[in-house]
C-alpha cells in the first residue's frame, strides 16, 4: 500500500456506512473521509477523537470529563454528542438513555484496532434514522488476519500514564477468523489551574491530579462464512477536574464511570450475482454512574443510568437492470432505561425512575444508473417510537462522474434526532423534566466536486447549507430554582465551504490540507452560536526518514475564535503535535512517540452552563511513547 499513489488508492477505498453496502467512496452519496490505520499509527492517534480532529469540518471539545464531537459549526453546550450516529463494524455504540456517542478513552475498541473510520457527512436518517443528523461514523475493526498471531503492546506518557494491550488474532484454514483482545490503562492526571477558583479555600484554584482516569477494553471478533459474531466492553473512571454542577472544588471523589457493552451475531449471504441479504440481532447494555461531592464532609450524592436493549436488522439489495433496490427494517426494544438520583449518607432518595420504549423503522433507497456518468439516489425511511410518535426522512443525489478521476455530487436530504430518555425526563436537583420534547429536524443541501489532476494530487470542494428547526437546547429555568431544562427552543441555519488537496504519490511525503469556512446562527436572534468556530484549517503530513521504514508525522489545526456562552470570545489557536513511527526497528519491536501540542500552546474551548469556567484550559505539551512486540 505504501508503494501506491493516490489513484491506485482510491480504487481500493471502499466504505460500508454509505448505504450499508461496498461502495468506493466516489460512488457514495455523501462527502466522505476515510482513516486508515496506517495514518492513524503513523500520525501516533490515541483515540479516535484526535482522529476526527484531523478531518475537514471536524472539531472536538473536551471538558476534562468527555470530549464532544463538532461538526460543520454545531456543538452544542450539554449534548452527548447525541447528533451523529457512531458505529462499530455497521452497529449501533449511541447508548439508548442519553444516545452519547463516546470517541475519547471510553470508546468502546482499543485505537490500535481501528482497520479505518468511516465519515458520511450529512443527514443519513433515510438509512439509519435517529442520531445520523449531522454526519454517521463507522469505525470498522481489524480481522484475525491482520494480526497472524500475538501483540503485546506497553505504553508510557505525561500525566504518569502507563497502558497495556494484549491480543492475538488469526484466520484458520477452516474459514474461520478469530481475533481476541484486552486493553488497560491507568493515567494519574495533572495539576491543573483554574482561575476561576483561585481561593485559599478551593487549594487556590489548583485541582491536584483531580483528572485522573483509568479504563479497561475487551474485544472479541469471529467470523465464519457469512456468520459474524462481535462482543465488546468498555469501562472507564474519569475524575472531573472543573468543579462542575456545583460541586466542591478539588475532591477527587467526584468522577463519572461509564460502561458499554455490546454483542451482536450476523449473517451475511448472496443468493444471486443481483440479489443479497443480512440480518444481524444484537443485544447492549450500557451504564453511567456518577459521583458529585457538594459538602466536603458528606457523601458524594450518586447520579446513575442503566440502559439494556436488544434489536434485530434486516436488509436486502437486488439488482434489475438500471435499478439497484435496497430495502430494509430495524427494531429495538428498550428494556430498560432507568434513572436514579440519591445522597447515600444519611439517605435520600431524590428520584428513581424506571423506564422502557421501543422503535421500529423500515426504509427504502433505489439507486439508478440514468446513463454511464449519472446515477441518481432516491431513498426515504419512516421510523415509529412510543415516546412520541412517527418520523419520515427522505433524501436524493446526483452523482456525475465524466470521468474517471472528476466526481460531482449534489445532495438533499431530511433528517430527525429523537429527545432522549436523559432530554426527556431527568429530574433532580439540577435538572428539570420535559416529557413534552418533540424531534429535532434538519434539511440539508449540499454540492461536492472532486478532481484528481495528476500527479497524485487531488483538489476536492463542498458547499453546504443546513437548516435545523426544534432544536433541543439545555437552558436554565429561573422560574424553578434556576434548574436546567431541555427544550425546543430554537431555528438554525448554518452555510460552509470546504476546501481540501490530498497528496501521494506512492513514495515519499504525502499529505492533506484542508480549509473549513462556515457560519452558524440562530434565526429566531440573528446571532452567532456558541461554540461555533468560523474558519478551520489542517494540515496533515507524512514522510519517510530512510531508517528502518521509519515515518515522520506531523498535525497542525487551526481553530477561529469562538463564541462563549457568556457572549465573550474564546480565542484561535494553532495546536501543532509530531509523531515518529519505526516499525520493526528492533526486530519484532514496533517503536512509536509523539509529542502533542509541541510548542506547548495556551488554547482552550468553551465551557457549558453546568461549568463556572467560561472556557476550559486544555492540554500543554505532553508526550507518548509505545512499543509493540509481534510474535
Amino acid at each position: 500500500l505504501s508503494s501506491m499513489d493516490l489513484e491506485q488508492l482510491m480504487k481500493l477505498e471502499v466504505v460500508f456506512a454509505g448505504s450499508k453496502r461496498a461502495q468506493q467512496t466516489r460512488d457514495v452519496p455523501s462527502f466522505v473521509s476515510l482513516v486508515t490505520a496506517a495514518q492513524i499509527k503513523e500520525h501516533g492517534y490515541r483515540t479516535l477523537a484526535d482522529v476526527l480532529e484531523s478531518l475537514p469540518s471536524f472539531y472536538v471539545s473536551d471538558d476534562r470529563n468527555y470530549s464532544y464531537i463538532g461538526v460543520r459549526g454545531f456543538d452544542r453546550p450539554g449534548d452527548y454528542s447525541s447528533r451523529v450516529l457512531l458505529l462499530l463494524n455497521g452497529l449501533r455504540t449511541n447508548d439508548n438513555v442519553s444516545a452519547h456517542a463516546h470517541i475519547g478513552e471510553e470508546f468502546i475498541v482499543d485505537v490500535d484496532l481501528i482497520e479505518r473510520v468511516e465519515v458520511i457527512r450529512g443527514p443519513s436518517a433515510a438509512i439509519y434514522g435517529s442520531n445520523a443528523f449531522f454526519a454517521v461514523i463507522n469505525v470498522v475493526t481489524k480481522q484475525g488476519r491482520s494480526l497472524q498471531g500475538a501483540e503485546v503492546t506497553a505504553t508510557a506518557a505525561s500525566y504518569g500514564t502507563y497502558a497495556g494491550r494484549a491480543s492475538y488474532g488469526k484466520a484458520f484454514g477452516n474459514d474461520i477468523d478469530v481475533l481476541v483482545s484486552a486493553s488497560y490503562s491507568d493515567s494519574k492526571g495533572q495539576r491543573v489551574y483554574f482561575p476561576e477558583f483561585d481561593a485559599p479555600a478551593t487549594n487556590n484554584g489548583i485541582a491536584d491530579h483531580a483528572d485522573y482516569e483509568n479504563f479497561y477494553k475487551l474485544l472479541a471478533l469471529a467470523t465464519k462464512g457469512g456468520f459474524s459474531f462481535q462482543a465488546s466492553d468498555v469501562s472507564r473512571d474519569k475524575g472531573i477536574p472543573t468543579g462542575s454542577f456545583g460541586t466542591y472544588f478539588n475532591d477527587p471523589r467526584t468522577r463519572s464511570t461509564d460502561q458499554l457493552r455490546l454483542a451482536s451475531l450476523s449473517y451475511t449471504r448472496s443468493l444471486s450475482d443481483s440479489t443479497s441479504f443480512s440480518v444481524r440481532i444484537h443485544t447492549g447494555h450500557s451504564g453511567n454512574s456518577g459521583s458529585h461531592v457538594f459538602i466536603p464532609t458528606e457523601a458524594p450524592n450518586i447520579s446513575e443510568s442503566v440502559g439494556e436493549w436488544w434489536g434485530a436488522d434486516f436488509d436486502a439489495r437486488h439488482r434489475v437492470s438500471r435499478h439497484l433496490f435496497t430495502v430494509g427494517a430495524e427494531h429495538q426494544n428498550n428494556y430498560k432505561q432507568d434513572s436514579k438520583d440519591f445522597d447515600p449518607a444519611p439517605y435520600f432518595l431524590f428520584f428513581d425512575l424506571p423506564n422502557r420504549s421501543e422503535r421500529w423503522g423500515v426504509f427504502a433507497q433505489d439507486e439508478i444508473t440514468l446513463f454511464a456518468p449519472l446515477i441518481l439516489y432516491a431513498g426515504v425511511r419512516y421510523d415509529r417510537y412510543d415516546t412520541f410518535g412517527s418520523a419520515t426522512s427522505p433524501r436524493v443525489g446526483l452523482i456525475y462522474t465524466p470521468e474517471s478521476g472528476t466526481t460531482i455530487k449534489l445532495l438533499a436530504g431530511r433528517a430527525f434526532r429523537a429527545p432522549n430518555v436523559y432530554e426527556l425526563y431527568a429530574n433532580n436537583p439540577l435538572f428539570e423534566s420535559n416529557p413534552l420534547l418533540q424531534p429535532e429536524r434538519i434539511e440539508t443541501v449540499e454540492l461536492v466536486a472532486q478532481h484528481l489532476i495528476g500527479g497524485g494530487v487531488q483538489l476536492s470542494a463542498s458547499t453546504f447549507r443546513n437548516s435545523l428547526r426544534a432544536l433541543i437546547d439545555q437552558l436554565v429555568d429561573s422560574t424553578d430554582n434556576d434548574r436546567f431544562v431541555f427544550k425546543n427552543a430554537g431555528q438554525i441555519e448554518s452555510k460552509g465551504l470546504e476546501l481540501g488537496m490530498a497528496v501521494n504519490r506512492g513514495r515519499g511525503l504525502s499529505g492533506d490540507l484542508t480549509y473549513t469556512l462556515q457560519r452558524t446562527e440562530n434565526l429566531q436572534t440573528g446571532s452567532e452560536l456558541s461554540n461555533s468556530p468560523r474558519q478551520m484549517t489542517k494540515l496533515q503530513l507524512r514522510a519517510p526518514i530512510g531508517l528502518h521504514d521509519a515515518t515522520l508525522g506531523l498535525d497542525a489545526q487551526y481553530l477561529s475564535d469562538r463564541k462563549t456562552l457568556d457572549g465573550e470570545r474564546d480565542p484561535s489557536y494553532v495546536v501543532t503535535n509530531l509523531s515518529l513511527l519505526a516499525p520493526h526497528a528492533l526486530g519484532r519491536f514496533d517503536v512509536s512517540a509523539a509529542v502533542y501540542n509541541i510548542f506547548n500552546v495556551a488554547y482552550s474551548v468553551p465551557g457549558s452552563q453546568e461549568h463556572v469556567q467560561d472556557i476550559i484550559q486544555q492540554n500543554g505539551r505532553n508526550f507518548r511513547v509505545k512499543t509493540t512486540l509481534h510474535f
